[in-house]
């Protein structure tokens, strides 16, 4: 928790007030009971005085640890660091609290295969749909105050960009823009050629329902890397050619995406990560579909020595915001 803050209990769980950037924030952290349709915790961020309009603003937590009071304080951080990269604007922010299962499977921060093999009397049940009705729930609930837009705004690097490009394929109907850094090596393509999470070849079996690829094009997808993202490589896994991969090249990595559903992609579309998403971002937008990538030139995926996309991704994420938000304000 913060220091010096004065926490108080609700009937919801934790509640404490916060300024930022001379502005009043509530800080609300919601626990699950019995009556919810969700068993996971989350965190809501009200600004004092809400935009009219407003964009309810979603990013899951991005650290993997088993500790659940580790994971509320980076679900915290992230809270803080999504209400700096929307400085100007009033937003709710929400933060949906998902479980690890640290070194193991299911990858719940990755929304892998295997989180929809799990049976329905387990608390982690459908966490795509936990985190669905979470949503819903927030909405009605800012609604009382201010008037909320129906979809919302998606944010999330590196685990949480995953779990973004992830949770708009199999909920695009909801999703007004997402925005996504440090994932250009697992972008999602609606082709029956590869299986989830990389395609839809198997999407209506594993998901219940028919892919909604006229919802899905009328998402705004933006994309930004860095140039060097390849540069940084994993311990202990390996290319075709039997070199290290590169360590955020989702496609090498089986607990985020099975070994031959990566292969199978690679085999279609390259092996060098930035040449990959070129040819797939130019498929896209020849199939209708609203995404641009942004390459931040001299970057690498960490901030390591200075020359992180990290340090930049505030920026970028709030002219996508502003980009949707000044789009709304016309259309009113």
């Amino acid at each position: 928790m913060p220091d010096n803050i004065d926490i108080s209990k609700t009937e919801f769980g934790l509640q404490f007030n916060y300024n930022l950037y001379d502005n009043d924030y509530v800080v609300e952290i919601h626990y699950p009971n019995n009556n919810t349709p969700y068993h996971i915790p989350y965190i809501l961020v009200l600004p004092s005085k809400m935009d009219e309009s407003s964009f309810l603003s979603v990013e899951v937590n991005n650290l993997e640890v088993d500790d659940e009071n580790e994971l509320l304080k980076n679900g915290l951080i992230t809270a803080r660091d999504f209400v700096k990269k929307l400085k100007g604007f009033n937003a709710p922010v929400l933060i949906p609290i998902l479980p690890s299962v640290l070194n193991g499977i299911p990858y719940y921060q990755q929304l892998s295969k295997e989180c929809f093999d799990i049976d329905k009397d387990n608390s982690y049940y459908r966490i795509d749909l936990q985190v669905l009705n979470i949503i819903n729930e927030v909405k009605e609930r800012v609604s009382s105050q201010v008037e909320i837009q129906e979809k919302i705004f998606l944010n999330g690097y590196s685990a949480s960009g995953v779990f973004a490009q992830r949770f708009a394929l199999l909920h695009p109907e909801i999703i007004e823009t997402v925005c996504i850094g440090g994932t250009t090596g697992s972008i999602p393509m609606p082709t029956s050629q590869l299986d989830y999470p990389l395609g839809i070849k198997d999407y209506e079996d594993l998901i219940g329902k028919t892919f909604d690829i006229e919802n899905y094009r009328r998402i705004k997808f933006r994309y930004y890397v860095g140039e060097f993202e390849e540069k940084r490589k994993a311990v202990a896994r390996f290319d075709e050619d039997g070199n290290l991969a590169p360590m955020h090249d989702m496609s090498y990595f089986v607990r985020s995406v099975p070994s031959s559903v990566g292969y199978s992609q690679r085999k279609l579309f390259g092996k060098n990560l930035l040449e990959r998403s070129k040819k797939q971002i130019d498929l896209l937008q020849s199939m209708g579909i609203d995404i641009t990538q942004t390459i931040m030139m001299g970057r690498t995926h960490n901030n390591q020595s200075g020359i992180g996309v990290n340090e930049l991704g505030e920026q970028f994420v709030n002219d996508c915001y502003q980009e949707m938000f000044i789009k709304q304000i016309k259309k009113l």
